[in-house]
């Protein structure tokens, strides 16, 4: 590494030195920009998520009414519900996976000429099941049977004949929606061109990895022809095809789910909180919340070019009636639900996601605020830093709030006793600024009568305290932090590749920074990641050998 930087160091003086004394030439070319990034790490083999789940088969099965489908939740680790090492199974799961396949193959195969756009009375069984087997088989596996695998349906088909011809059509179906091959994500690899970067990924494994990180499903029909024709080994390609899908409406759908997983408002709208401490408070408000976060990141990601800056710091969002009312700002009529419309903020109380009423009422308790849970989201999801536990001997310490104190006045304790400050020196400087949202998210100018103290301060990495006084301004703080974007890209990562940050990992982030400013397009960001080696190869020591 050290080599290698020694390398660009002196190419970039001797490129300096010739545009000082005027020579010409290929000496002064200017290095290519390294679009590939570091070998990737191991990537384990990944279950399709309940929602991938129901995707997929809708899209396996276009234009038909499917049966509900219900599966125990898929675990949350740090938001997300498509990381590996939750995604345990159980009895319960496969039960669940057994009665889904079922449902889904008897609706299927009800009619099969419908299925299968062939009439086995008038041609036969296998000539309708053959051909339907190949295109069914290459979507469900994300990529074309074997011809073993093909012999074995068509065999399982012909078991027993005494069956009606529907009833083994949807053994057939049935069979490969309970198949590893379809529940599961593995990936081998062409390990005929294993190279330094790592084992290629082939192109069909490519299509699905890109498809489900980008729109939650099995790739369409585009994408799909990309993979038979072998394209998507290009990175050029896999770029191309990024950018297609980001301007369809799944793939911005999916982005949104990503930040609402990134945030944790993802279940807003089904928030509760105390009637008497918030009587203003309703499920449909709730919904509202969700929406208007929706709305402003659709707009902000994909109409307006967004950056992290703007996620953090932009200063307006996208209200309807009751949450224009909400804000207390204007908007459309109080009553007029349906029509969501940009709106300005007040920027000395508001600015960007941090001060949502979808993300504040989240990290809040029932009926009040929540200083650590806010602090916490801070530490964990904006910079990702770790919180430990509290020790077992805070229980013997614990003492009811005096409530009728201000939340920093209750808090004292926190940092002036030994045990709990350890924390709570850390957390509370992050959590405390936001008490001057309650706990749905609304602005407050006192608590209790008394006047709200919002300062609060960052550490850096470098040991350097950063003091603020407001969400605003720690908002900016943290939209100019490297910290805060390298956590941002972390984020990312976990979500692409369905597994933890490890500390080989790093490298990989630290290229991603190379070419993520603060002002660097969030879809910019996305088509780095698709188009490095990280997401398209293995490293070498995955799959078969």
């Amino acid at each position: 590494m050290k080599k290698a930087i020694a390398r660009r160091s002196v190419a970039a003086t001797m490129c300096a030195l010739c545009v000082v004394i005027g020579v010409g030439g290929g000496a002064c070319t200017p290095e290519k920009i390294d679009t590939s990034g570091p070998p990737p790490t191991t990537v384990p083999i990944r279950r399709l998520t309940n929602a991938e789940y129901v995707a997929t088969v809708a899209d396996l099965f276009p234009g038909y009414t499917l049966p509900d489908i219900i599966f125990v939740p898929d675990p949350k680790v740090l938001g997300f519900v498509n990381l590996s090492s939750s995604q345990t199974g159980s009895l319960v799961r496969m039960e669940q996976y057994e009665a889904a396949a079922f449902s889904i193959a008897q609706t299927v195969t009800a009619d099969p000429t419908t299925l299968t756009g062939c009439d086995a009375v008038a041609q036969s069984e296998a000539a309708c099941v053959g051909p339907f087997l190949a295109d069914f088989g290459k979507r469900a596996y994300r990529r074309p049977l074997t011809a073993a695998e093909q012999d074995n349906l068509l065999a399982l088909l012909a078991r027993d004949e005494s069956l009606a011809y529907p009833t083994r059509l949807a053994m057939v179906v049935q069979a490969m929606l309970l198949s590893p091959k379809f529940l599961f994500r593995a990936e081998i690899g062409d390990r005929s061109k294993r190279s330094a970067q790592g084992v290629p990924l082939t192109s069909w494994e490519i299509a699905a990895r890109l498809s489900y990180f980008l729109t939650g499903t099995i790739p369409d029909a585009e994408l799909a022809g990309a993979a038979d024709a072998g394209t998507l080994t290009s990175q050029d390609e896999v770029i191309k095809q990024a950018r297609r899908l980001l301007t369809s409406d799944r793939a911005q759908a999916q982005l949104v789910k990503f930040h609402t997983m990134w945030l944790g408002t993802d279940t807003v709208s089904s928030l509760a909180k105390n009637m008497n401490a918030y009587p203003g408070f309703h499920p449909l408000l709730a919904y509202y919340m969700a929406k208007e976060t929706d709305q402003f990141l659709r707009k902000t990601l994909f109409e307006e070019g967004g950056t992290f800056a703007s996620l953090m710091l932009s200063d307006h969002t996208y209200v309807n009636g009751p949450m224009a009312e909400f804000y207390g700002i204007q908007g459309p009529d109080p009553d007029d639900a349906d029509d969501w419309v940009p709106a300005p903020l007040n920027t000395s109380q508001r600015v960007g996601l941090l001060t949502q009423a979808s993300l504040l009422a989240t990290m809040a308790k029932e009926d009040r605020t929540d200083p650590v849970r806010r602090g916490k989201f801070i530490l964990n999801q904006i910079l990702c830093r770790t919180v430990n536990p509290p020790p077992p001997s805070i229980v013997a310490m614990f003492k009811p709030l005096d409530l009728s104190q201000t939340a920093r006045v209750q808090f004292t304790e926190h940092r002036t006793n030994d045990v709990c400050a350890q924390c709570h020196n850390t957390i509370d400087p992050l959590g405390l600024p936001f008490e001057h949202y309650d706990g749905v998210g609304q602005w407050r100018d006192t608590d209790r009568g008394m006047e709200i103290d919002a300062t609060g301060s960052i550490t850096t990495t470098d040991g350097t305290d950063h003091p603020f006084d407001g969400v605003p301004a720690m908002a900016q703080l943290l939209a100019d932090m490297p910290d805060a974007r390298a956590c941002y890209a972390a984020e990312w990562m976990r979500f692409a590749e369905g597994k933890l940050n490890a500390d080989g990992d790093k490298v990989y982030i630290d290229w991603l920074m190379t070419r993520f400013s603060r002002n660097t397009r969030i879809v910019d960001l996305v088509a780095a990641i698709v188009g490095s080696d990280t997401f398209r190869y293995l490293a070498p020591a995955d799959g078969a050998p």
